[in-house]
């Protein structure tokens, strides 16, 4: 196998570039998990590019019969995006998605995020069919291959019957486009034996009246247990026939490049609430009462879920559901609000007799908690788990009549196995829930409790309650043993003659699907030693990779996470070359922004864990002390500094150039007494580095205050800071110090909190937002919550390029600064795939690559004649305008277009 590998790589070496040849230990095993509890360490990753590059490399594969899988986001929670062989990754080209026929369907490639799709479409009131929890970060490749629907998806909006047209590559590197003629034509051509084929193996099944009915029946469930075999039933055409298996294939027939969905419409007027019932029977015996009035989604949570979320639903209600009780979290939609509220007043007749956790409402707010609080079932459970065991995660369905039982007859199983932490929550509109319990794999006694339990839920599903073992998941490496137990042998056997068929070598994610093995999901399991408290409650899931600048660079928040923990188990000499490694990878390429929290269901900051990290490995602590007690200095020098180097700076392209130095501060003086007095902080970034061509950030904002006709006091810093880079550089007792004395300082400025403070970048906003006694404002907050209402405005008509940065995306998930944009310009454009810009302080000078990968998607994005690009953070525009792509565009802070864009009002210019 390694000589047939090796010729194999040398051979790809030729199409493939050597920087997207991941051959390092290192890198390896960072890709050797995805969302599941199993564990393969590929033995090379390749990044591929283009649909040509694809098609060579599986030629390849099949020319040395080299294993190979796709992989996409890697959320798969059954193992389908792991490899001990070839595992194949997308770079970013793979992004694109183009809206068609106003919205009525849409074509995108594997590499779009879900939740981006649904952005592009959002214009038109549409979205994709599927909505799996993991819409945020799952991209479509994977939604497609495994068939993913979700809370308001059920079965008919799922891709296998929205899908318009496919294109895909075969095992043989032939490619297919199912939208062109021309590409159709020659396929038939090609490939007229398998086609035929195909057709004949539908007609056997056709005419074997047991395995048709038995198809028909599980296809009206959610079924993701095997290959689609409706498609025998749906289609008499090859084609037809071959593009609908390939949806829910989970990669092992093809490789999807492309797909056309047919949308659908966006409800207008919506309403959320959450209903408590006494038990799974009565939660279910309105069910079809609410099917009938046509909610768009029920969700039905135990009373271990509840319990496992009672903080969250302590925010929104006083109530603590009872043992035994169950909860339904029920959505409904409708064109307009009239016909809604008609809906609402049938919907609260069927629910008078129970209590309302949360009544519905139309509130988007609360909307959205309570949902957080539904997707965030799986990982609560996995954040309190016990250290070193991983979470599990199964979903089934059953006939909607059968669905109270079955929940019981669930929770019996879990008592009798030991599973007292096991919580059950689902669609219960499609009879579908899924069940969430830890499990250890480190001793045999635990393996043998996992075994016995999976035996028993498998037995209780296909024999009791004719239901189907994966709903929603995919069959991957943990239900492929019990394939035979849900189809038998006719359908297993049919699901072999496709194989056979399509990829008759076997290539294409062997041991996914189709395993020989019965004791194959008891096979290369993960394990999950303690890391570091900071980090320890993660499950892998990867909901965090989207929001991670270094992403496309070195490694994610998972896996930096997924590194550390394999590599306690590896040899001391692997070890200390992937600690090394680690150095690079993990530690100094970390922007450490904790933005991966604000994605993280549980708010793990793996930022944080970094600057743990960096402070144990920490070795000038004396300088670190002589600067803090000479800042005031030592921005001097820097200042300096920049005057001299910046016409050197302007002869490299690597590094952003060095911005001008700032000016000498000119401060005012203490006003008389007034009610709406502020205090304005001139941050560091703001005292070293100017703003090229503009006046000092702190004389603009003092003139929009003036229009808005308040007192604005700007204060000399006298060398205090917020802390922010000393923590972030593994400093954090000076960072301490700093903040303190920064706090001392600006409780005598404000008379004992008496007036607001405003920090004017956003970084160090963030940094001390939550001061005792002060109240601090972020700028742009500021300008929007106190400011701008009071300024007469004169929007631009032209685009305004807008970046919200990390901060701002922590402090307030970027409101205030996208509402003060609005107001700015008609046409505000907020680049897509960019959520970090990566420079992290200096770190867009030290270590260029970091910003230039988190920026990468940025100059494309931007209009040929767009003149105005803002943001709120000096450091950050530094980054963004070198990347921008034209040299006409800088970004700026937000307040120097406010100011020309406004005059006071007629309200304030008496005040002004």
């Amino acid at each position: 196998m390694t000589a047939t590998l090796d010729n194999f790589q040398r051979q790809l070496s030729k199409v493939i570039p050597a920087p997207r040849l991941l051959t390092k230990l290192s890198q390896r095993i960072a890709f050797s998990t995805d969302a599941s509890f199993y564990h393969k360490v590929p033995k090379l990753v390749v990044q591929i590019a283009t649909r040509e590059e694809m098609q060579a490399l599986l030629r390849l594969a099949q020319q040395y019969e080299v294993a190979v899988t796709f992989r996409a986001a890697g959320t798969s929670l059954s193992g389908q995006a792991i490899s001990d062989s070839v595992l194949v990754l997308l770079t970013r080209d793979w992004q694109h998605g183009e809206v068609l026929e106003q919205g009525a369907k849409i074509k995108l490639q594997p590499g779009v995020i879900g939740a981006h799709a649904n952005q592009k479409l959002a214009a038109y009131g549409r979205k994709i069919g599927p909505d799996p929890a993991s819409i945020n970060t799952c991209q479509i490749g994977g939604i497609a291959a495994n068939n993913a629907s979700g809370m308001c998806c059920g079965v008919k909006h799922n891709s296998y019957h929205t899908l318009d047209s496919i294109s895909f590559v075969l095992a043989d590197g032939t490619h297919v486009d199912t939208g062109n003629a021309a590409s159709v034509a020659a396929f038939r051509k090609s490939h007229k034996k398998l086609l035929q084929a195909l057709e004949e193996l539908a007609e056997q099944v056709r005419a074997n009246p047991q395995l048709s009915d038995t198809i028909a029946t599980q296809f009206r469930l959610k079924n993701t247990m095997g290959y689609g075999l409706n498609a025998l039933l749906d289609y008499h055409d090859g084609l037809d026939i071959l593009a609908h298996l390939l949806i829910g294939s989970e990669g092992t027939l093809g490789f999807i490049a492309d797909i056309t969905y047919r949308t659908v419409a966006v409800p207008q007027a919506s309403a959320t609430g959450l209903y408590l019932f006494p038990d799974s029977h009565a939660a279910c015996a309105v069910i079809p009462a609410l099917k009938a009035i046509g909610v768009e989604a029920v969700e039905l949570m135990d009373d271990r879920s509840l319990q496992s979320v009672q903080p969250l639903l302590a925010k929104l209600t006083p109530v603590t559901p009872p043992q035994g009780a169950v909860a339904l979290l029920i959505e409904i939609g409708r064109d307009d609000h009239q016909t809604l509220q008609q809906a609402l007043q049938q919907l609260e007749q069927r629910l008078t007799s129970f209590q309302a956790l949360c009544p519905m409402s139309t509130d988007k707010t609360t909307g959205q908690a309570l949902w957080q609080i539904r997707k965030g079932l799986f990982p609560a459970v996995g954040a309190v788990r016990e250290r070193g065991t991983t979470v599990i995660i199964e979903d089934v369905a059953v006939p909607l009549e059968a669905l109270p039982d079955a929940v019981i007859a669930l929770q019996d199983l879990f008592d009798q196995h030991g599973y007292h932490e096991a919580i059950i929550f689902g669609h219960a509109l499609d009879g579908n829930v899924h069940f969430v319990f830890t499990q250890g794999f480190e001793t045999p006694q635990e393996k043998a409790q996992y075994a016995a339990f999976m035996d028993a839920v498998a037995k209780l599903i296909t024999e009791r309650f004719a239901g189907t073992l994966k709903a929603e998941h995919g069959t991957g490496r943990n239900m492929a043993p019990y394939l035979y137990a849900q189809w038998g042998g006719d359908g297993l056997a049919v699901m072999q003659r496709i194989k056979a068929l399509v990829d008759p070598q076997g290539i294409l994610n062997p041991g996914v699907i189709l395993n020989d093995d019965p004791q194959a999901h008891l096979q290369d399991l993960k394990l999950m030693p303690p890391v570091n408290a900071t980090v320890d409650a993660c499950i892998e899931c990867g909901f965090c990779e989207p929001q991670c600048p270094s992403l496309h660079y070195t490694l994610s928040p998972r896996q930096r996470i997924a590194l550390m923990r394999r590599n306690a188990n590896r040899s001391a000499a692997e070890q200390h070359a992937i600690n090394n490694d680690f150095q690079h990878l993990g530690i100094d390429s970390c922007a450490a922004t904790g933005l991966c929290a604000t994605a993280c269901p549980v708010g793990i900051n793996t930022g944080a864990w970094v600057q743990e990290l960096r402070a144990e490995q920490a070795q000038h602590q004396r300088t670190a002390n002589w600067i803090a007690g000479h800042q005031q200095g030592v921005e001097s020098i820097a200042r300096f500094a920049l005057t001299a180097a910046r016409p050197l700076s302007k002869l490299q392209q690597k590094r952003p150039e060095l911005p001008p130095a700032a000016q000498q501060l000119m401060t005012t003086s203490a006003t008389a007494v007034h009610a709406d007095k502020v205090i304005y902080f001139t941050t560091c970034p703001n005292r070293v580095f100017a703003t090229a061509g503009q006046e000092p950030l702190a004389q603009v904002v003092q003139r929009l205050c003036a229009k808005a006709g308040i007192h604005l006091q700007v204060v000399e810093p006298k060398g205090h800071c917020c802390g922010q880079p000393y923590l972030s550089k593994g400093y954090p007792s000076q960072a301490e110090d700093k903040q303190q004395a920064l706090r001392d300082y600006l409780w005598q400025l404000t008379e004992q909190g008496r007036y607001p403070v405003v920090f004017d970048a956003s970084p160090c906003a963030l940094q001390v937002h939550d001061l005792e006694g002060i109240q601090c404002y972020e700028l742009a907050a500021f300008l929007q919550q106190c400011v701008a209402s009071k300024l007469h405005m004169t929007p631009l008509t032209e685009p305004l390029m807008l970046h919200v940065t990390c901060s701002s995306r922590h402090l307030d998930q970027g409101q205030s600064l996208r509402a003060l944009a609005v107001q700015c310009s008609t046409q505000v454009i907020e680049p897509e795939q960019i959520q970090c810009c990566g420079f992290a302080g200096d770190k867009g000078f030290s270590q260029p690559e970091l910003n230039a990968s988190a920026l990468a998607p940025l100059a494309e994005q931007v209009p040929a004649h767009c003149k105005h690009a803002v943001s709120n953070s000096r450091t950050c525009e530094i980054g963004l305008s070198h990347h921008a792509g034209k040299a006409e565009l800088s970004y700026r802070h937000i307040a120097y277009l406010l100011d020309e864009l406004s005059s006071a009002n007629e309200q304030t210019k008496e005040l002004v």
